[in-house]
Formats: C-alpha cells, sequence, structure tokens
C-alpha cells in the first residue's frame, strides 16, 4: 500500500492541531491578560510639555497679621464648611529653628466656627506649630474640614499632624512619625487624589534642604499611612517665607505634582500609577527659583528667579 498519501494527512492534521493550540494560546491571552491591562489603572502615554518664558511680576498676597495674638507673617486660613477660619498665635521663640526666617514659631491653633465659636488648643512646652498657614481639606468625606499642619518636637522634629473640631472641642487626629531629630522639618504640598481611588492624599516634601523626599499619604481609619514616595525633590529655601515652590495639577485618573528638582533650576510634573511614580517631563530653569508658583489659569503660574527676574510656565499637552 502507498503510504506516502497517508503521511501527508497525517502531517496536515498535526499542522492544524498545532495552529488551534496557538488560537487557544492567543485567545486566552487577550480574555485573561488584556483586560486585566486594561483595567490596572496604568496612566496612558501623554505628550505633555512644559513652557517657560518671561512675563510681568507675580502678584502674591500676604496678609498681614489680623487676628488676636497671631503669629507674626503667617496668614488666615478660609474656609466655607464648618471652619471659617483658623490661624497660627501664640509666638514663641523656644524652638530657635529659624527655618522660615526668624526665631518665633506658634504655640497654639486657633479656629473659628461656621456657628460663631472661637476653638483653640495649645502646644505642649517641647512642640511648636511651625508654618505659615494651617491648610483646611475635608480629608475623611464627612462635609467637615479637618487641618493639616507641621508640629515640630524639640527633640525629634517636624511631623504632619491632622486636628479636627470632635464633639465641640479642636483635637489631634493623627500624625505622621517625627523626622527623628531637632531641626529637621517637612513643607505640605497640597491636597488630591493621587492614586486614583476617589479619595483626597496628602502630599508634602520632608526635609527640603536636605535630599528632599516627596511623601504621600492617606488618611483612613483615624491614621495617616505612607503610600508613595520619590526622591530629589525641594519646595523651600531656608530662610524664606515662600512655601508654594509646588503646585497640585488637576487630572484623570489621577492628579498630578508640579515641582522643582533637589536644585531648584528644573521643574517637573510627577505622576503615580500602581507600579509607583515616574516624571512625566521636565523643564530647565533659567536660574534659581526664588519664589512661590501664583496660578494665572488653569495650567499656567507666574514666578520669580532669585535673580529678581519674573517668567511664566505653562503645561501642554
Amino acid at each position: 500500500m502507498n503510504q506516502q498519501p497517508y503521511k501527508r494527512l497525517k502531517s496536515k492534521i498535526g499542522e492544524i492541531k498545532s495552529n488551534t493550540t496557538r488560537t487557544r494560546l492567543v485567545f486566552i491571552f487577550l480574555s485573561v491578560l488584556l483586560p486585566s491591562l486594561l483595567n490596572s489603572g496604568a496612566s496612558p502615554a501623554l505628550s505633555i510639555e512644559l513652557k517657560i518664558h518671561a512675563a510681568g511680576p507675580p502678584s502674591i498676597d500676604i496678609s498681614a497679621a489680623s487676628r488676636p495674638d497671631q503669629l507674626p507673617q503667617s496668614r488666615v486660613a478660609r474656609g466655607n464648611r464648618n471652619i471659617i477660619t483658623a490661624w497660627y498665635a501664640g509666638p514663641t521663640d523656644r524652638y530657635r529653628h529659624a527655618v522660615l526666617g526668624d526665631e518665633l514659631e506658634a504655640s497654639r491653633l486657633v479656629v473659628e466656627t461656621a456657628e460663631g465659636k472661637r476653638l483653640h488648643i495649645d502646644l505642649p512646652p517641647s512642640r511648636v506649630f511651625e508654618g505659615l498657614e494651617p491648610r483646611l481639606a475635608d480629608l475623611n468625606g464627612d462635609n467637615r474640614d479637618e487641618l493639616i499642619v507641621v508640629e515640630s518636637d524639640m527633640d525629634s522634629g517636624a511631623s504632619l499632624a491632622v486636628y479636627g473640631i470632635v464633639t465641640g472641642r479642636l483635637v489631634r487626629m493623627a500624625a505622621t512619625p517625627f523626622l527623628g531629630q531637632p531641626n529637621r522639618w517637612l513643607n505640605p504640598l497640597g491636597v488630591s487624589d493621587f492614586d486614583g481611588d476617589g479619595r483626597p492624599d496628602i502630599a508634602l516634601v520632608a526635609t527640603p534642604h536636605i535630599g528632599g523626599r516627596l511623601r504621600l499619604y492617606r488618611f483612613k481609619d483615624g491614621k495617616l499611612s505612607l503610600f508613595a514616595e520619590y526622591p530629589g525633590v525641594s519646595t523651600h529655601r531656608i530662610g524664606i517665607t515662600e512655601l508654594g515652590l509646588g503646585r497640585v495639577i488637576s487630572a484623570a485618573p489621577r492628579d498630578r505634582l508640579l515641582v522643582p528638582n533637589q536644585a531648584q533650576r528644573a521643574m517637573m510634573i510627577l505622576a503615580w500609577s500602581p507600579d509607583g511614580g515616574h516624571e512625566m517631563t521636565r523643564a530647565e530653569l533659567p536660574g534659581t527659583l526664588g519664589s512661590s508658583f501664583i496660578p494665572v489659569r488653569t495650567g499656567r503660574w507666574r514666578f520669580r528667579l532669585d535673580s529678581g527676574k519674573s517668567y511664566e510656565i505653562q503645561m501642554e499637552n
């Protein structure tokens, strides 16, 4: 019997089976792996550019002390929920760090409520509020603001703390660990949704003068938990009261941050995905950054260099 047609038929059947196996494998990949990749939350590739050009001087509003016992050079925070105003009071020189230009810090936090009540809390003698303005934000979605402050200890340095009104009293609700030694400071940067879970997160820069690290925290169940970190960021210069050397950028599905590098000679846009933080783009500055970023309109901010020259930075997609 001639075996050649049989061999050809057997070879063809094997080829069909092999192709069918490959087809099934491709189908499994598309039906199982591809949806998980699409739903992983990874940011789509976007073309973002930062443009810098000369501009007029930024208009900076520095509020004069206007509340009883208010800390000199500080500002009054204003809200429209349960807290109408908040400020630092009780100037003291017991810490003497002078990171913001003088040796006075606040020993007291004061708020005025929507009901017209004035509440305050005093720190123990070993601590101070080391900032110029409390930040108001609804961190837990109850339509009531909490206060974000920098609380520094004489032995352990700075911590970011959250205060709130509980049963008619101003209380400390949560705090990050202290930085570990005296004269170590942190600068709050902003509150927004950086991880895309629909809840506000807190961004700060720890030790901005010494290898600054951008840190992101969640406030949940009465605790602050660190979930992301990015090195080489600086949002302050020792001895000045300019604290806004960085900005939150609203975006979907996660908000981003515009921040200077450690040398303050370049600006970066940082974003986070489930895989971690990454630099989306950067632009070199024509000098060293010397002022806060003042919004002009969406995606545009005005600032000064330490030379006194004014510029504008613009974000373009």
